[in-house]
């Protein structure tokens, strides 16, 4: 097998197949554990309750033509987590193939340099919403769009009789994409350069003059292309709201120029340190942790890579390479900073920056080519060592993997949380009535967004009358309820929404829950008699009067199960399945089932984690008159439990205030001694 192997010849037929490799390692591992997050749930909702119809309605706010990616592909993608992040993974691949097509007719002489740019383009780890399958597949389309004009316009320079229909076609497509999304605007600048590069190859003896206006000759056309869409941009595009995307930049040029290049230098300065630094910063030391599984996994497969990277395009046929050292680096280096600094210029001119945040990370994209190129020209610069550069090559493409193996684990971990939460709210209310104003203590999950959240509660029950009148909407108290709590115990209307989907609610019918599995809690919807759960924020318990129960309903007006396409299967029923049912028993005071649900679970070898989730049981015992069994309960959960006296005493003072036997008073009088009630 080894002698075998010294006798393949890697060719240019299998860089496609190296290229998906690479990306499949990179990113698709963890695919099949992946879900929704952020402006996903946006597109989901929309499929699932108006189809395509919903999609140009939705976009009229800021792309109005962007809506047709989605009219085309979610009919056939659906509403399958797995299907789009398998869309998004071969865009992305096939993104980097014909980015090395395009290099390889620019610097064919090259083969090797243009390879690696290719390999480090397809992993790049600075732009981390790979995740993000559904919205970002459109950056993705319009990425690949670019690659394949650029591509079909380098075809042309060749000429035969299908020139001028390679160049409508690379036109066509450079259109599609700038209008779909501005995210690859910058980009379209630099086709000039890319002419001047392919006829300085082609041509190497020809004078700047000829290569000027061969460069004019062939990229007139797509500059005018370029300046009629900025045109109808700027001047023309109307939307249904303001514009998010404005190139704020011109107008404050024009009140304050100085300052305002001065602005634009500093972002420009920032961002492309940020860039350059990033492939590396984005080491982590805390990942590796040689007793969990996830952390040797990920440093087996990156090991494993790497090498087999290494003998793979140690193998690779280089046959135009020459023993000197020429110009190309220094080419390179200038073309890769050109590319850095035109791609992320469109993020500049609306005010924006790419190392500002996790979600400024997103701007990266169109910097991620340029970048590429940046590394493998300063390569080339500082070395002429073939198999040393072969082997930071390697190294960086394995630091990626590593990176962005971890990324994937953060995003897994938030889906099994997001699935986790909706499936428990839905055990714990099997319908709630439209309307009503979800109050939270802050996020629940990273990666998503209260909009979000607010799409996926929706699709958890029956789809609505009208989808663009939201009957659930998802708030965080802090991010502005903490300001105006009067406002909210007083009764106040509570608005929100995103684009043409509105939510209308009042904080009279809201409903306020508590989310921590990360401490083994299972969701809990809190009102008044959680005002002594310490573990709640003091300011919060003070607004637990807003809290509506009754908002619950036991079950929908008809049958009805969460889409198994969206949510995945029902979990198998462990503590919380038992508790959330058991809550809602007690919601209803239908204390036997409260009582046999409970004594299922124990059947079954399940026990909570925190003891306050034994008190509807408690509850149930002290409301049938089983004193004994309440008795007992009571001394077990505060063995276990130190925060959980208070609680106890309320369920034993409320039940005294309408029970006086004899038995119950006995039964009272210990526990207020050993609890140490009401002093």
């Amino acid at each position: 097998m080894q002698r075998a192997f010294l006798k393949l010849s890697l060719n240019d037929k299998a860089i496609p197949f190296i290229l998906l490799f690479v990306t499949f390692i990179s990113f698709g591992l963890l695919i099949p554990w992946l879900g929704f997050f952020w402006d996903d749930w946006p597109v989901i909702y929309l499929i699932k309750t108006q189809g395509i119809s919903g999609f140009r309605d939705f976009y009229q706010y800021d792309r109005p033509f962007s809506a047709w990616t989605y009219i085309v592909f979610s009919p056939i993608l659906g509403t399958s987590p797995l299907g789009w992040h398998i869309f998004t993974l071969l865009l992305r691949w096939s993104t980097a193939v014909f980015l090395w097509l395009s290099l390889r007719l620019i610097w064919y002489k090259k083969p090797q340099p243009v390879l690696w740019i290719a390999i480090l383009f397809a992993v790049c780890p600075i732009f981390i919403q790979q995740p993000v399958a559904v919205a970002y597949s459109q950056h993705w389309i319009c990425y690949l769009f670019y690659f394949c004009s650029v591509y079909l316009m380098l075809k042309a320079q060749e000429g035969g009789k299908y020139s001028y229909l390679l160049t409508a076609f690379a036109i066509f497509l450079s259109l599609v994409q700038m209008l779909t999304m501005e995210y690859f605007l910058g980009l379209e600048l630099l086709r000039l350069v890319i002419l001047w590069l392919y006829y300085r190859e082609s041509e190497p003896q020809a004078s700047v003059r000829l290569l000027s206006q061969r460069v004019i000759a062939s990229g007139w056309l797509y500059m005018v292309s370029l300046l009629a869409y900025v045109t109808w941009r700027v001047f023309f595009l109307r939307l249904a709201d303001v514009d998010p995307n404005r190139p704020v930049f011109f107008q404050a040029f024009l009140k304050t120029p100085i300052q305002t290049l001065i602005d634009i230098s500093q972002k420009a300065i920032q961002d492309f340190i940020y860039l350059l630094i990033s492939w590396i910063a984005a080491i982590r030391t805390t990942d590796i942790e040689l007793q969990r599984p996830f952390s040797l996994a990920a440093i087996a497969i990156t090991i494993f890579t790497a090498v087999l990277l290494w003998m793979l395009l140690s193998r690779y046929q280089r046959a135009w390479e020459n023993g000197h050292q020429d110009n190309w680096p220094l080419y390179a280096i200038l073309f890769g900073i050109l590319a850095v600094l035109l791609g992320t210029l469109p993020v500049w001119l609306i005010d924006r920056q790419v190392s500002l945040g996790p979600l400024g990370r997103r701007f990266s994209l169109a910097a991620m080519f340029g970048i590429s190129v940046l590394i493998v020209g300063l390569l080339e610069w500082l070395s002429t060592k073939n198999k040393a550069k072969l082997t930071v090559i390697c190294m960086l493409v394995g630091i990626a993997i590593h990176t962005n193996l971890y990324t994937a684990k953060a995003y897994q971990q938030s889906w099994e949380k997001q699935r986790t939460f909706y499936w428990q709210m839905f055990w714990r209310a099997p319908y709630i009535q439209p309307g009503t104003a979800i109050i939270s203590n802050g996020e629940v999950f990273e990666f998503v967004g209260l909009y979000s959240t607010s799409m996926g509660i929706t699709l958890l029950y029956p789809p609505p009358e009208e989808p663009q009148e939201m009957p659930y909407w998802f708030f965080s108290y802090w991010e502005r309820l903490y300001l105006s709590p009067n406002d909210l115990l007083a009764g106040t209307p509570l608005d929100a929404g995103i684009r043409n989907y509105s939510f209308r609610g009042h904080s009279s019918e809201a409903l306020m829950l508590d989310f921590a599995p990360e401490v083994n809690q299972c969701l809990q919807f809190i009102s008044l008699r959680e005002s002594k759960d310490i573990d709640l924020p003091g300011s919060l318990r003070g607004v637990l009067s807003i809290s509506d129960l009754g908002k619950i309903q036991r079950e929908p007006p008809t049958h009805w199960n969460p889409p198994e396409s969206i949510f995945g299967r029902e979990p198998e029923h462990g503590w919380c399945y038992y508790y959330e049912k058991a809550e809602l028993a007690r919601q209803y005071a239908d204390w036997s089932e409260v009582i046999r649900l409970m004594n299922e679970a124990k059947a079954a070898g399940f026990a909570p984690s925190e003891m306050k989730e034994y008190l509807p049981l408690l509850d149930a015992y002290v409301q049938t008159s089983n004193i004994e069994s309440a008795f007992a309960l009571s001394l077990q959960m505060r063995q276990l439990s130190n925060k959980i006296d208070d609680r106890v005493c309320t369920a034993w003072l409320d039940e005294a205030e309408v029970n006086s036997s004899p038995e119950f008073t006995a039964a009272f009088d210990k526990i207020r001694r050993k609890f140490s009630c009401f002093d």
